[in-house]
């Protein structure tokens, strides 16, 4: 139960007024962005973390309702794909739409709280985004 104690996510996940519970967070290395170094947060439904490939498996569906988010080393957001059950388009990649704030990369360990303020909307869809996590970093 190692993993489980490492890395914690709480809050609110809602795609078209219908709510997902996202329990598992992990953070990997991310692809390079304009030069810049970026960890990929990956939060699901379904435990993946023993899985290499769960970023993109994630927005497959393999884990259920998922959220990855593309950050910077300072917590920045880049990029921001959702995938809900409750969505008929998926994913949505919307990365304006998402915000960090409270972030944390001390001891080994990433924090933050990420949140949409409020209602998002893209292509006909609706999702809520106003979570806590902390997970290892990569």
């Amino acid at each position: 139960q190692l993993i489980a104690a490492e890395s914690e996510v709480a809050g609110i996940f809602k795609g078209n007024d219908q709510p997902a519970k996202l329990a598992f967070v992990s953070a990997r290395k991310g692809t390079p962005l304009r030069g810049q170094e970026t960890v990929k947060l990956v939060f699901t439904e379904k435990d993946h973390s023993k899985d290499e490939q769960a970023a993109l498996k994630a927005l497959f569906g393999d884990y259920g309702s998922a959220l990855v988010i593309g950050i910077q080393l300072d917590g920045k957001v880049v990029t921001c794909d959702v995938r809900h059950e409750a969505h008929k388009q998926k994913p949505i990649s919307s990365p304006t739409s998402v915000k960090m704030s409270e972030f944390k990369n001390e001891n080994g360990q990433l924090s933050g709280k990420l949140t949409t303020d409020g209602t998002s909307e893209a292509f006909g869809e609706t999702w809520e985004v106003n979570l806590t996590f902390k997970a290892k970093a990569p």
